[in-house]
């Protein structure tokens, strides 16, 4: 009788190679050394539940393993403030009318020129400050 199964580990090893190669988001990687390791059992005529156990076994290993140290690597800096974020709260100068039914309006704030909108709908005059109170989009929302 014909072992077929380094044929599978063979497959399943080439299939996880692939998958985390066009993905590269950890999803296959913990089944590349347990399918390593299962090929070798079943190169050296290993029984096939053994080979089996080993895998998942491994598998799971690898996985408890990979996210562990991952997850510390990973780990996405200190998020640092945008120009956008640091232009909330602080005060500006209307350099064009702000009217929101017309889609029309502008500030200065801290040396950059945003497309602003009223937060509660009022019209505002050039000239006159405002707060900005958030950002939508590209436009700085403001309130008198």
């Amino acid at each position: 009788m014909i072992d077929y199964m380094p044929y599978v580990w063979t497959f399943i090893l080439i299939m996880s190679v692939l998958i985390e190669a066009a993905t590269a988001t950890l999803t296959t990687i913990w089944f590349m050394p347990a399918g390593f390791v299962s090929l070798l059992l079943a190169v050296f005529n290993v029984s096939i539940p053994i080979q089996i156990a080993t895998f998942i076994v491994l598998g799971v290993i690898a996985l408890l393993l990979s996210k562990t140290i991952f997850k510390t690597k990973l780990i996405p800096a200190e998020r640092v403030a945008t120009n956008a974020d640091r232009i909330i709260g602080a005060d500006a100068v209307v350099t064009a009318d702000i009217d929101n039914d017309l889609a029309k309006g502008e500030i200065t704030v801290r040396g950059q020129h945003w497309t602003a909108r009223s937060d509660d709908g009022t019209k505002i005059e050039r000239g006159e400050k405002v707060t900005v109170l958030r950002i939508e989009g590209v436009k700085a929302i403001v309130r008198q």
